[in-house]
């Protein structure tokens, strides 16, 4: 008979119970469990585990099938249930794999952990390699005392900074690369504050909006009325536009080897496509992190010492 195995990682709200099992199904035919190496009240990392397959294309499907449900089970039960599947994991090369299955008893096998599902032989026991780190970066006292002295002679109050501020800070608990992409862009938008088109363009579009709302192309009068409205907000640049601006203040300073206005279009393609359902690698996503930290970082001081400077531009 077959098994399979699929590693989560257990967030802020987890099952409350001291036991390290959660049984989830039990019949005849399949045993579906939640297993953790602790109490899974306090565990960060779990495995979604089903046994009774008769063979190891049945319970790869099983598996993959599985990982939907518990997914929307999470979404309804309010777990913070994360998949890993855009991340990397520590790993042992295989000759060293090898090396320690040398070792360990016949019906146990160390291996590499990896997202998704893992099918095995049910009367085999798993064991993952990992690698844990916490790092911590400490500022020396007099370099936060000179900040701050330098900082009371050139902050301006601004709301704009104050939220992308908040935003940025949030960004040192981000888990995963996406969050903190989508979260950095998120600070970069708030401090933006989109401009009118020319008056060329703003007349042009003023006189498409007409034409939508005399149409009889579009019969119902509501949709041709929002449809209108749509393009009336041509108006108004797109935030990206807006960002755009503000990023030209950074130049000529490079980010990533990369001019300030090219870096934000690639940082920009990457949070548009992981919006909109075609996700990079997560290894593109991971490559511009620590750079858009220092690029975000760089935006926002320019905006708490000259908040009205961009609209100049």
């Amino acid at each position: 008979m077959y098994s399979f195995r699929v590693p989560v990682s257990l967030g802020g709200s987890r099952p409350n119970t001291d036991d390290d099992t959660l049984l989830l199904v039990e019949s005849d035919e399949e045993r579906i469990w939640i297993q953790a190496s602790g109490p899974l009240k306090d565990a960060i990392r779990a495995t979604l585990r089903g046994s009774g397959y008769a063979t190891d294309t049945a319970a790869e499907a099983r598996g993959t099938e599985l990982c939907s449900t518990l997914r929307l089970a999470a979404l309804r039960a309010g777990l913070s249930v994360d998949f890993m599947e855009r991340q990397s994991f520590s790993a042992l090369s295989e000759h060293a794999l090898a090396a320690v299955n040398d070792t360990v008893p016949q019906n146990v096998r160390v291996i590499n952990e990896h997202a998704g599902v893992r099918v095995h032989l049910s009367e085999e026991e798993l064991v993952p390699f990992t690698m844990s780190a916490e790092a911590h970066v400490l500022s020396p006292p007099t370099n936060i005392m000179n900040c701050f002295a330098d900082a009371l002679h050139e902050a301006v109050p601004s709301d704009r900074a104050h939220l992308a501020f908040d935003l940025f800070s949030q960004t040192s608990r981000a888990q995963g690369a996406d969050a903190l992409l989508l979260t950095l862009v998120s600070a970069i938008e708030a401090l933006v504050v989109p401009a009118k088109v020319s008056n060329s363009e703003q007349e042009l579009v003023a006189l498409l909006a007409q034409q939508v709302e005399k149409s009889d192309v579009v019969q119902d009068p509501d949709r041709r009325a929002a449809l209108a409205n749509r393009v009336r907000g041509l108006q108004n640049e797109t935030i990206r536009a807006g960002a755009k601006r503000l990023v030209r203040r950074l130049e000529p300073r490079e980010y990533g080897g990369m001019k300030a206005t090219k870096f934000f279009d690639r940082v920009y393609e990457l949070r548009s496509r992981l919006s909109h359902g075609d996700a990079p690698s997560w290894r593109d996503v991971g490559d511009v992190g620590s750079e858009l930290r220092r690029f975000t970082r760089d935006l926002i001081d320019l905006e708490f010492t000259s908040p009205d400077s961009a609209d100049r531009i």
